[in-house]
Order: C-alpha cells, then structure tokens, then sequence
C-alpha cells in the first residue's frame, strides 16, 4: 500500500522503523487505493442492502478484480467504480469514485467496523433525499484525509485532482518539507514539533481534528489570500483559518460528533487546569497506534488501581453525526454521561467566536451568513464594513448574503464590485448569472475564465437554446442531471421525442428524485391525443 509515497519514502532510508510504525496508524491509513490486497469488506455474499427512505437497492461487486457499488431505483439506475478508500477503517470505510475528468466523488454507502463488518448508508446519507452518487469531495474534506495534492489552478467550487493523487497523511503535515534536511540531514533543517510552543503544538492535531459541528454554521472560515493547502507546520493557526461555534449554553452545548476529539478534549476540567502542560500528545504517539495512560502523572490516589483511566473517564459513545459506529468522547468527566447525544435539529442563531476566542470583525460577520445561520444581523454587519473592505472575494460573499435575503439589486452590485477586482473570480460571475438570469454577459464572462464550467454552460445553452451548450456541459461533468433535463426539454420542444427521453432517463439515473425529470418524462410518454 502507499502511503503519500514521495515523502514517506524519503523518510524511509534514515527513519525506516516510524515510517513503518507510522503506516499503521489512521492517519497512515486515511486515503488509498481499493485493491484486492486492501480490501477487507465482502464484496460476494453480504453485499446488498435495501435503504427504506429513499427506496433504493445498494450492491456492492467485485469484477475482474475492481469493485462497484451499484444503485438501483425504480426511476434509475447507477453504477460507480470504487476506485479509493477514505477513512483507516478503524471505525468505518467509506468510498471513491474518479472521474475521467479529476473529479473525486463520495459514494453514498461505507463499510463500518462493528459486528465483524456490514455495509450501510454512509454518515449524512441516512435520508430519503440524499445526494447519491453526485457529492464531490472538495479540497476542504481532502486537506484532512490526506497528503497535499498537486491541484490544477481554478475554482475551488469544482475541485480537480492531478496524478499522482498521495496515499494517506504524511510526514510533511506535522514535520513541514523535507527539502532542507534532505540536502543536509542535520538537526534544524527539519521541524521538530517538540521544538514549538504547547498552542503550536496542539495546532498541528487541531488543523483537522476540530471541527466544532459538522452540521452548518459554519464551524470554520479560512482567511482570504490563505490557498487551501498553503498551511505550514508550525505558523500559527489562526492566521490560516478561524474556528467557531454555538455560544456557550443551550441545547448544542455538549455535542458529541465525530471529529470533535480536541473540541471535546478542551472542556475536560484535566485540561483546562494543565496550565498548558497538556496535549494531544500527551496520550498519543502520532507515529505509532499505541495510547499511553498518562493520568498517574497527576492523580497519584491509591484507591484507585485500574490502569486503564479513560476506560472509565471517556466514555464511548455513538456520535450525533455517525450513529453507526462507536468512538471515544474525548471529554474527560469524573462521571461520564453513557448516553449518546440526541439529534439536534438545523442551528439558525448567532455564531460565536471559538479559536482564537477573539475574532476580527469581518470573520465573525461573515461567520453569519456562510450557511446562513444568522443571515439578518450578518448582512447588516458585512454592510457596514463593506465601504473599507477592498477585497474581491468580501464583495463576492457580501453579494451572495444579499441573494440568499432576496435583495437583487444589492447582490448585482456587489458581484460587479468583486469583478472589477478580480475579473477572474468565477463565483462572482456564477452568482451575477444566476441573480440576473439569463444574463448572457454574465454567463459568458464566466466561461472566459472557466470554460468548461459545466454549470456555466447549462446556463448558457438553456438560455440560448443550444444544443451543443448542453452536450458540452454534460461532457464536462458527466453527473450534473440539470443538463440532462434542460437538453431533455429542448429536444422535446423540436418533437425528437426519443432522445428528450433518453436525456431525462439519464437524469433520473444520476439523481432519481430530480422532480423536473420526473415531470417532463411523464409529459413525454403521454399520449398526445391525451394531453
């Protein structure tokens, strides 16, 4: 297996025994390829399932040595390659798909650990309405799962991927590059983490172990001019990405989510009364599997014999957000609550400042309106620092506030500001698009920095009723259903019946409760001499 192997292996000569040790650990193991010697489900006999809220059949085969997952509906049918494995399977396995054309797709069922291992819907897919097979992983989710990519320039909204993709977190995550200390293998040419401040250090674990909810909020922002994958090893953190939360209290205020082990760790009273002394290494080897039992350093009682602490002091529990699976609550209580969390439903309220506890004001603002969870009192804010803000990328999100609240006019000049900026900036020429549909200016200057952007040229050929728009947008992104059905209409339009059938056929393969497929294929079939 490899494991992100341009830097691993140039560890290897002088460090063979961690990297090996290392390769074993779920960071080593976050992201690889699925082969026969990876593989670990049953892909023969426990292999299918059917899913009651959306009414689907999920089977999962082995063909000629590759694997698929395949969907099948009574409206469509859909079959995926698993090409790769995300997640060490220490809890659960989920899948992914590649695209000829780069794109990374999650599939909608995992594989988890529990009761010697059985197929089910993956975290989040457990609804009638799912994404199915259409969710691309973006550069956010592939920043925590895995070695820095080699990623083509573009927008981040339709992430790309270039080969060699790496194969699980590597050294250069906590240990920065290697380049220095290749060339002269000596001490100071590599980063020691043991070297930094405590908060640098809890900085390398916490730049993708907290996540303070996985539900909307949004629980992080990273600032503008920061690139996705530009974050160095020992910088601090918040000058790559600010963190929030719920405020203190209410019915969020113990949560208890799947990556949430620094976020709940940070409450335990061991913690806040270390002054500093304690981390995440303090009980784990990031280079090996093993967890220590560091408790006797400070809690010296003789009542107490068991060696195994958190056995007792961190419960395990079924996260909010993937009951299928068991994990450790991080939390350390003298009586830990053995309850797992209930549901909470969508946060819609203010959004609190977490790490740093002190955020500038044009985060916290913007903190507001991300998932719209606090919209009103966010685009009021963002509107009183938009007069000395410059940036392109505020008065894009400024306009975005204002078409999510309805004020068009707000939203147009907002998005004409962040081009006269940045006329490179396609989620403004999106956002202006569809606000001022159908703008064929707009859509067109979009298409001049991207032009292969598939929702780009659904626009572009519905709007002129072009055919070869459409066709081109499907062969950009071959699992985008809207193309499917506007080209679909356009063909019933001409009277080529068959072919408009086709097209929505395909749409309801793709996303087979896509309503507008749905219509206009029942329209198509009627009998005219019926209509």
């Amino acid at each position: 297996m490899a494991f992100a192997l341009a830097a691993m292996l140039a560890c290897t000569p002088c460090h063979q025994a961690i990297v090996d040790s290392y390769a074993r650990t779920g960071m080593g193991r976050s992201f690889f390829a699925l082969t026969q010697e990876t593989r670990v489900e049953d892909f023969a006999k426990r292999n299918r399932f059917f899913h009651a809220p959306s009414k689907s059949w999920f089977i999962m085969t082995e063909r000629e040595g590759r694997f698929y997952m395949r969907r099948e509906h009574a409206d469509g049918v859909m079959e995926k390659e698993l090409h790769y494995v995300l997640g060490s399977g220490n809890h659960a396995r989920s899948y992914v798909h590649r695209t000829s054309e780069g794109r990374l797709l999650a599939m909608p069922v995992s594989w988890y650990a529990e009761k010697g291992g059985f197929w089910q819907m993956a975290p989040g897919y457990d609804r009638p309405d799912h994404v199915d097979f259409r969710r691309k992983i973006n550069y956010e989710c592939f920043f925590c799962h895995n070695a820095y990519p080699g990623t083509p320039g573009g927008d981040e909204s339709d992430p790309l991927y270039l080969d060699p993709l790496p194969e699980g977190v590597d050294c250069a995550r906590c240990h920065g590059t290697a380049d220095k200390h290749l060339s002269n293998p000596r001490r100071g040419t590599i980063l020691n983490p043991k070297t930094l401040s405590w908060a640098r250090q809890m900085e390398l674990c916490m730049q993708c172990h907290l996540e303070t909810t996985s539900h909307p909020l949004p629980h992080s922002i990273r600032r503008y001019g920061r690139g996705m994958f530009s974050y160095r090893p020992g910088e601090p953190l918040e000058n790559y990405m600010v963190h929030f939360d719920h405020p203190a209290g209410g019915a969020y205020r113990d949560k208890f989510e799947v990556v949430s082990a620094p976020y709940r760790l940070r409450k335990s009273a061991c913690f806040l009364n270390s002054r500093g002394r304690m981390s995440c290494t303090t009980c784990h080897d990031p280079h090996a599997r093993t967890v220590k039992n560091a408790c006797p350093s400070c809690h010296r009682t003789a009542h107490h014999k068991e060696k195994d602490c958190a056995g007792c002091h961190m419960a395990r529990r079924r996260p909010e957000d993937a009951r299928l699976t068991t994990m450790t609550d991080h939390r350390i209580q003298r009586k830990p609550d053995a309850q797992d969390p209930s549901e909470l439903p969508e946060y819609a309220g203010r959004v609190a400042a977490y790490y740093p506890p002190v955020i500038d004001k044009l985060y916290l603002a913007l903190a507001q309106v991300r998932d719209a969870a606090n919209l009103g009192e966010g685009v009021v804010r963002l509107q009183r620092l938009a007069a000395g803000f410059p940036r392109a990328e505020f008065h894009c999100d400024l306009a975005e506030a204002y078409r999510k609240t309805g004020r068009k006019p707000e939203a147009v000049a907002h998005y004409q500001q962040a081009l006269a900026k940045m006329p490179s900036l396609v989620p403004a020429w999106r956002g202006l698009a569809l606000v001022e549909y159908p703008n064929l200016e707009a859509i067109l200057g979009g298409l001049k920095h991207a032009p292969r952007d598939a929702f780009l040229l659904t626009l572009l050929g519905t709007a002129r009723g072009d055919e070869a728009d459409l066709r081109a947008a499907m062969m950009a992104d071959p699992d985008l259903p809207e193309a499917y059905v506007n080209l679909g209409a356009l063909l019933a339009h001409k009277g080529e019946k068959a072919e408009a059938v086709r097209m929505f056929r395909q749409a309801l393969a793709i996303d087979p409760r896509n309503q507008a497929a749905l219509a206009n294929l029942k329209l198509a079939l009627t009998p005219a001499v019926a209509r």
